[in-house]
């Protein structure tokens, strides 16, 4: 009987703690959602089969530009507000240096005992600062993603008989096949030859309704004890996740000893590659004292696995989505595709696509900039969280709130982008009016925008110019009306099922 009204009491205890903490928003007076017991909206902005920038811009919908939701017990902010993001993302960064993470169980982001392996994605503080500073290659890239995209290409080639095909596992293999060359030393093109992509897809696609999930928002002050307890779940970091930073850390290893044997020998070290431009700045030990400090260009061989694993997603993910997308609109708009390939014409002299002439391309530009305002890749990074209280706009954050922009919001906004703001118009690029520097965020906004957002939309670029110099991409009887887009972390088309048509 005593057990049962411990129980009793247990229970109603830690019931009134998350009724309280679900009550967050309405003590301050902002509107959402209303979640479950417990583990609050949770569901609704984990399901793979729904992405969450579709479920947050329905809300935004509901609720307007400010509103508030909870993953578990966790407050989150939802702002669509331009001038709001413009001080969060920049005017007030020292209060907002870290990235909310949305796709990682962890411990402390700015101590090294509980996060040895980290990277520039989800790293905070003095760490951020040190690997920001390091993250500039200074090697070639452009011959590299041009040598990958002529090889997509020509195994295009198999379709030219008019049969529909899903694009999108073409630029997949591209854009793995690119970061693999340019982070890891892959030699030559592998296209469909590498086991990798299978992997990265199936991170990607990993569902966070899983028992480590449901703890670490329902109990994020035990997180990092959620992590070790459930470090080999395939949702944490064992499954594919685990194989991936077993790839790395094989790589990084490896290399560390090449170069401890040339520097025996006498021989010098190359940069040729990612993890050559971090190892010039390898030491055994780094300390990080704390934000703001004075940051040495140093490197630990953690530091180096955490940023070659994150080159390979995002350099993967992000990418071939962007040229996914294109593609499918420039199908869906011939006219504007016949405007890109003249342009190609007109600036591409010979059979490569030079760096030089890349850049030169400005309706192309115009294309790919505007498929990543109908369908932005990197909304996740658009995400912030508060490290220090102050306030956005007229609103008070509390430290640990979490907030996210709705991208979406802001890119479909006709009040920003006019009545056709739902419509596939690259010319509004081409001596574009002066818009709010947040008006365009695919790939974040502020100091940690996406480093690598010149090098994709280099590589978007230099594959599109290669298509279409070759094909047209045309629709047909088993194109999508309307893509399917799954994900939790980022948000890809299920298919981009289009034809080839040789160009004459």
């Amino acid at each position: 009987m005593g057990l049962t009204i411990v129980l009793i009491v247990l229970f109603i205890t830690i019931a009134g703690y998350f009724k309280w903490m679900h009550l967050y928003w309405r003590r301050r007076n902002i509107d959402g959602p209303v979640g479950l017991p417990f583990i609050g909206n949770f569901l609704d902005v984990s399901d793979v089969k729904r992405p969450r920038t579709e479920v947050i811009h329905e809300w935004t919908e509901k609720f307007g530009k400010v509103f508030g939701y909870y993953e578990g017990a966790i407050p989150v902010l939802v702002v669509s507000d331009l001038d709001m993001l413009q001080d969060l993302f920049v005017k007030k960064f020292d209060n907002f240096y870290a990235r909310k993470s949305t796709n990682l169980i962890h411990g402390n982001l700015e101590c090294s005992k509980e996060e040895p392996r980290v990277n520039l994605f989800s790293s905070r503080g003095a760490r951020w600062k040190r690997l920001r500073a390091l993250a500039s290659p200074g090697f070639s890239v452009h011959d590299t993603m041009e040598d990958s995209a002529i090889n997509m290409v020509n195994l295009m080639a198999k379709h030219e008989d008019g049969q529909a095909f899903n694009i999108h596992e073409y630029f997949q293999e591209f854009t793995y096949d690119v970061i693999s060359r340019l982070a890891m030393g892959q030699p030559n093109s592998e296209l469909f030859n590498n086991d990798g992509v299978q992997t990265t897809q199936a991170i990607f696609m990993k569902s966070h309704l899983v028992l480590p999930w449901y703890l670490a928002v329902l109990f994020p002050q035990f997180e990092f004890q959620i992590k070790k307890l459930f470090f080999k779940h395939k949702n944490v970091r064992g499954g594919d996740v685990g194989k991936l930073l077993l790839f790395c850390e094989k790589a990084v290893k490896s290399r560390i000893a090449e170069r401890e044997e040339n520097a025996r020998l006498g021989f010098g070290n190359a940069e040729n590659d990612f993890i050559d431009m971090f190892l010039n700045y390898y030491s055994e030990n780094v300390e990080d004292i704390e934000y703001g400090s004075t940051v040495e260009k140093k490197v630990t061989a953690e530091d180096v696995i955490g940023s070659c694993f994150i080159f390979l997603l995002a350099g993967f993910d992000t990418t071939a989505n962007t040229l996914a997308y294109a593609s499918y609109l420039l199908a869906k708009n011939p006219e504007k595709m016949k405007l890109a390939q003249k342009e190609i014409e007109e600036v591409v002299g010979g059979e490569n696509v030079s760096y030089d002439a890349m850049t030169k391309l400005k309706y192309l530009d115009a294309v790919v900039k505007e498929a990543l305002r109908l369908y932005p890749v990197a909304w996740f990074a658009c995400s912030r969280e508060c490290v220090t209280p102050t306030t956005i706009g007229d609103l008070y954050i509390e430290k640990g709130v979490k907030i996210e922009a709705d991208v979406k919001a802001i890119h479909r906004s006709k009040k920003i982008w006019g009545e056709d703001a739902d419509d596939f118009v690259p010319e509004r690029w081409i001596d574009a009016p002066t818009r709010h520097t947040m008006s365009w965020i695919p790939f974040g906004a502020g100091p940690r925008t996406c480093v690598g957002m010149k090098l994709g939309l280099s590589e978007a670029k230099t594959a599109l110019a290669h298509l279409l110099r070759r094909y047209d991409l045309v629709t047909g009887p088993k194109t999508e009306e309307e893509l399917n887009l799954l994900g939790c972390t980022t948000t890809s088309p299920e298919a981009v099922t289009l034809y080839l048509k040789l160009r004459v």
